[in-house]
């Protein structure tokens, strides 16, 4: 054996107990394994990077402040809805007239596009004319209206930079459109007959008018609530002292890769099929992933800061009222015994219910940092002003 084969295990067998004594002595709290770096054999001098656990410093959270939004629904937004539901027991009636939005066109398209050997042709295709709308093409539909049954008619247009992949970019397309028919919506009425024809619990009209109002605010309701959540949560983040390593960044970009990819990533066959299908390369999809996964980190450490600041915990039996409402989200009220059993062992695991825990755990932490932003104070931190926080990303000590 050479002399550089047994420095090599002279090493192996000195550095761990050697590195570890330092982390004692230094009171290094380390997440992660280290890198080392032969310096010198004689004397021998080994250098080491590890990643070490981030600080947090939440400042004075407990002054932040965001006003909480309120969700009101328009009556524009109800008639709107109600136009809708009519909409789908219209009868079409053909009408000896030019188109007008909300008509209904049978037509033969041909699409030639400068650089294509082949037209896209489709003979009578049919659709509604809604303004707002995009038919094939942002404003082709405005350039329908108007049209008589008849044709051909050319119609051309510069497909967007964007428009079916880099090879159409730019480029012109012409439609020629020849118009078999022009058909009229006929909406039902909405009087007491066709409310109660969508469900008998509906004895009036005002009764399906309600039900709409109602189904539209808690739309509104829940995602008024997830924006303002998102809202607290950033500026939790945005007013905190974060110092982490980079390592957490790219175990947050590994994990958001392995669920883009439905866990092909756990294999590189896989994780190149998976590559290829999406027209990119890895160095590519870490990038584009970076931004996302330093938020996703800096909002966990923020968030797991407020946990242990505010002192939440979970007890056994939340838990476990979890799991039974999970079971009968799962099997029904009425479910069959047999099939909430199966369901409780399913959940019946140590990393099932850690799971569930670090879930309402987290839960909690949002609605706690939702209830001290929500409170009204004079003086106290808003939303606008003030972001001072700041963030710092180490690589390793």
């Amino acid at each position: 054996m050479g002399r550089g084969a047994l420095l090599q295990e002279a090493l192996e067998e000195l550095i761990p107990d050697v590195y570890n004594e330092a982390l004692e002595s230094e009171k290094i709290d380390a997440i992660a394994q280290p890198e080392f770096d032969l310096k010198s054999t004689e004397p021998l001098i080994v250098s080491a990077k590890v990643p070490v656990r981030p600080q947090v410093d939440l400042k004075d959270y407990q002054s932040l402040r965001a006003p909480k939004p309120t969700a009101e629904v328009s009556a524009e937004q109800v008639q709107e809805t109600l136009t809708n539901i009519r909409r789908r027991y219209a009868t079409l009636e053909p009408v000896d007239r030019a188109a007008q939005w909300n008509d209904h066109i049978r037509a033969d398209v041909t699409v030639s596009v400068d650089g294509q050997a082949e037209p896209h042709e489709e003979e009578d295709a049919e659709f509604a004319l809604r303004e707002g709308g995009v038919v094939s093409l942002p404003g082709f539909s405005d350039r329908l209206i108007g049209l008589e049954r008849g044709g051909p008619y050319d119609i051309e247009f510069e497909l967007p930079e964007d428009f079916g992949g880099s090879e159409l970019a730019g480029k012109k397309a012409t439609y020629r459109v020849t118009i078999h028919e022009v058909k009229g919506e006929i909406l039902p009425e909405l009087d007491d007959e066709f409310a109660q024809s969508l469900d008998e619990s509906f004895e009036h009209a005002a009764a399906l008018e309600e039900r709409v109002r109602s189904d539209l605010r808690e739309e509104l309701e829940r995602r008024t609530s997830a924006q303002y959540q998102d809202e607290t949560v950033d500026l939790l983040v945005a007013t905190a002292e974060i110092d982490y390593p980079e390592v957490l960044v790219e175990r947050e970009i590994d994990r958001q890769i392995d669920r883009e990819s439905n866990h092909a990533s756990h294999t590189q066959e896989g994780l190149d099929r998976w590559l290829e299908a999406i027209g990119s390369t890895l160095d590519d999809v870490r990038d584009g992933l970076r931004e996302t996964a330093d938020l996703a980190v800096r909002r966990a450490l923020a968030l797991g800061e407020l946990v242990l600041a505010e002192k939440i915990e979970i007890a056994d039996s939340d838990v476990q009222t979890e799991v039974d409402r999970m079971v009968t989200q799962l099997t029904g009220e009425d479910g069959d015994e047999t099939r909430a059993n199966m369901a409780r062992q399913l959940f019946d695991t140590e990393d099932s219910r850690d799971s569930i825990r670090n879930q309402l755990v987290t839960q909690r932490a949002l609605a706690r940092i939702e209830e001290i932003c929500s409170q009204a104070d004079e003086g106290a931190e808003s939303a606008t002003a003030g972001r001072r926080g700041s963030r710092r990303r180490r690589g390793a000590r």
